[in-house]
């Protein structure tokens, strides 16, 4: 993986809301790229050399029936580099697997970086959602 690659997330429609103003247009929480301790603090996301984001999206939500996905947003390598997070690709459980790395951080800055993370995802706009044709 470069530097510019694209590491796609899916969100959960559960962290996406309406803006205030207009119920037309859509954000996203910073939940999106906050890691779990059942996740061992390794956030999934997807090799965006490997998959579009619609086809990430496809993958996600065709592998069980119980993963929901709003649609999918980005960060790069670089940005989770401008943050001191480790991006590995580890392949499993499918090629193209990847995730950032939040394990030795404590709490207060997993909230911080997740939130920096939001705001370059935000920034670059949704990449796909739930019934877009491209």
């Amino acid at each position: 993986m470069h530097q510019d690659t694209l590491l796609l997330r899916q969100v959960h429609p559960s962290f996406v809301q309406a803006d205030k103003i207009s119920s037309q247009v859509f954000s996203i929480t910073s939940q999106v790229f906050r890691p779990t301790p059942k996740d061992d603090y390794k956030l999934s996301v997807y090799n965006g050399e490997k998959y579009s984001p619609k086809e990430s999206h496809a993958h996600f939500t065709n592998m069980n029936s119980d993963f929901k996905s709003y649609g999918v947003v980005a960060v790069t390598i670089q940005e989770c580099n401008n943050e001191a997070l480790n991006c590995t690709e580890n392949n499993f459980p499918f090629d193209g697997h990847s995730f950032i790395d939040f394990e030795e951080l404590p709490n207060g800055q997993i909230e911080k970086k997740a939130k920096k993370l939001k705001n370059y995802a935000t920034e670059r706009g949704w990449l796909y959602k739930q019934g877009d044709e491209n």
